[in-house]
């Protein structure tokens, strides 16, 4: 059995609850590894529950259950626990991104909200709760707004996220690019931005054009679809060159899917946008994964994206083959001159380069080695 590929199979709209009642208790173990290597338990609980196999667990124990961190014993009450406090977690994260907006406009720093948190707005998954989801990430309408605006959150009763708490259950290292807040009494974290996107893929939707004709005095503006739908992608497949390493953004997929069906121009409006190459590149493969997963034709994507999206699915199921890969197309990246003169802490030319070069890809070889061996 392809884990990732059986998976896949059970998080399908149409057909996922008969595959999940078939999956043996033997198979079961394997599949909920998956569904956590690729960030969507939270999604496979779900659709447990809709299937009939996890349950939705009493109210009276909400309590007990949201204290609790004892795991289950069999994937039955594994998948209904993972459902259960996930309901709680985005629920309070929702309520969190209300309480903020309103809070932020009123001391005159509108936002809009960002990936999840402009989903939950928008109510984009018929189940809010199947979504993975780590923080509220919030775009100020003004840059000059960011500093005031994430002092605003601290008088509020939120503080910085501590170096030791970034690889706890609550806050996910991988997810943050501006400093993180959190409330010790309330779930998950905020981050405040000035920009839509991290540097590297500023170039896929400027800040300028995303929050044009949004007032910084009106009160619940949102970005454009098309511009959220494209703020996911680029998080998903522009980051640190992602989609070259065959990331499979699973997460991210199910949004596109999600915003498709509500929208279902998306496709027609993003393929009349000018788009650099590489951007353009990722929109396609994400279609090519839409279109593969929930079963519908956009008409918009390539034979070469559903080859890289098969080629993405081949090597989900061999993650030791996928930890040599992602080092290998890593290399041009960490062999950078300006990323080894930062490390280095001078401006490294010639043979100062060069044996910074060799001596850090020995360094990187080995730690492709290791991240092999030590791979699933």
């Amino acid at each position: 059995m392809r884990d990732t590929r059986y998976l896949i199979s059970m998080l399908k709209p149409e057909c996922g609850a008969d595959v999940i009642r078939l999956c043996s208790q033997q198979d079961w173990p394997r599949v909920i590894d998956a569904a956590v290597r690729h960030k969507v338990l939270p999604l496979l609980a779900s659709r447990a529950v809709e299937a009939g196999f996890a349950s939705v667990l009493p109210a009276s124990f909400a309590e007990v259950l949201s204290e609790s961190s004892a795991t289950a014993s069999s994937p039955e009450l594994t998948l209904s626990l993972v459902h259960h406090r996930n309901t709680i977690r985005i629920s309070d994260l929702d309520a969190q991104r209300v309480e903020l907006q309103e809070l932020l406009h009123s001391n005159g720093f509108p936002t809009v909200a960002l990936k999840g948190a402009a989903l939950l707005e928008r109510k984009i998954w018929p189940n809010p709760a199947a979504r993975r989801m780590t923080d509220i990430d919030l775009l100020v309408v003004d840059p000059a707004h960011a500093v005031p605006a994430n002092d605003a959150i601290l008088d509020f009763g939120y503080r910085m996220v501590r170096p030791d708490e970034v690889d706890s259950d609550s806050i996910d290292h991988d997810d943050h690019q501006e400093p993180a807040l959190l409330r010790d009494d309330r779930h998950g974290s905020v981050e405040i931005h000035s920009h839509l996107l991290p540097r590297f893929a500023r170039h896929a939707l400027t800040r300028e054009a995303a929050v044009r004709g949004i007032s910084s005095e009106a009160e619940g503006s949102r970005l454009a679809m098309a511009d959220v739908t494209l703020h996911v992608i680029a998080h998903a497949r522009l980051a640190d060159r992602a989609l070259i390493r065959a990331d499979l953004s699973l997460n991210s997929v199910f949004d596109v899917g999600y915003l498709l069906t509500s929208e279902p121009e998306l496709a027609v409006t993003l393929s009349r946008r000018q788009l650099p190459r590489d951007v353009r590149r990722a929109v396609n493969v994400h279609w090519a994964a839409v279109e593969s997963i929930f079963g519908v034709s956009t008409g918009m994507t390539t034979i070469s994206a559903r080859w890289w999206w098969r080629w993405t699915l081949w090597l989900a199921d061999r993650p030791r083959l996928h930890s040599l890969y992602r080092d290998l197309v890593m290399v041009p990246l960490f062999l950078d001159r300006d990323r080894l003169s930062i490390r280095d802490g001078r401006d490294l030319r010639g043979w100062d380069l060069a044996r910074s070069r060799v001596s850090h890809f020995v360094r990187r070889a080995k730690t492709a080695v290791e991240d092999a061996g030590g791979a699933a």
